[in-house]
């Protein structure tokens, strides 16, 4: 297999997939490493991490996918995206976004993404992994300038009390930083009350949506 042999999306997504099936870790880095390289930013997020990270996700479901091969897949991901959010990053003098998870969330690439996506169009995005309790995030956001703090929502929210720990965050935050809710399970929140300035962000359109609006805010 010639891991640069094309960089057609859907072609990228297909041979990611058959070398993960192939357990071929150095031919999965190539691959999405020359998508990097070749690729727009919103086509690489939009065409090819997203689809294969959910058709992974199906196959082990399914019980077609083991999970060293899904576990090695994700961890490709997290490594050449993480160098991509670098190269971006460097010339980025924009808005500032922080990336996160709130406390029991521990679904990071959605958000991985959405800081790649951003700093390619200049916002500077600070990328602080999973996990973290509303407090910590206030910790951080009262020592940097932080313009708006994007949340990742996989897990059900009922399950680690979203709506408390918003309202929570609501109060360690800034009123004037933006909390914007993104991830699958975030439309789930739509029915929860929430605290004044949380944003539910639909798809990837809502997401572009809302950075360009956030440039216009702070310009």
């Amino acid at each position: 297999m010639d891991p640069h042999a094309s960089t057609d999306p859907g072609q990228v997504v297909v041979r990611l997939l058959a070398a993960a099936d192939d357990f071929d870790i150095d031919a999965c880095e190539c691959l999405l490493a020359g998508a990097i390289a070749d690729l727009e930013p919103l086509v690489l997020v939009r065409d090819v991490v997203a689809p294969v990270l959910r058709e992974a996700g199906s196959r082990w479901h399914r019980g077609e996918m083991s999970v060293v091969q899904e576990h090695m897949l994700s961890g490709v991901v997290r490594r050449q995206m993480s160098y991509a959010l670098d190269r971006y990053l460097a010339s980025a003098d924009g808005p500032t976004i922080l990336f996160t998870t709130l406390s029991g969330e521990r679904h990071e690439l959605g958000g991985l993404m959405g800081a790649v996506l951003a700093a390619s169009q200049g916002f500077r995005c600070i990328y602080l992994g999973p996990d973290l309790p509303p407090a910590e995030i206030g910790r951080f956001c009262a020592r940097r300038r932080v313009d708006a703090l994007a949340l990742s929502l996989v897990t059900q929210p009922h399950v680690i009390d979203v709506p408390a720990q918003l309202h929570e965050l609501r109060n360690c935050v800034a009123p004037d930083i933006e909390i914007w809710v993104a991830g699958r399970a975030a439309a789930v929140l739509a029915r929860e009350p929430l605290p004044a300035g949380v944003e539910m962000i639909n798809d990837l359109a809502g997401f572009l949506e809302s950075l360009a609006r956030l440039r216009t805010r702070t310009e």
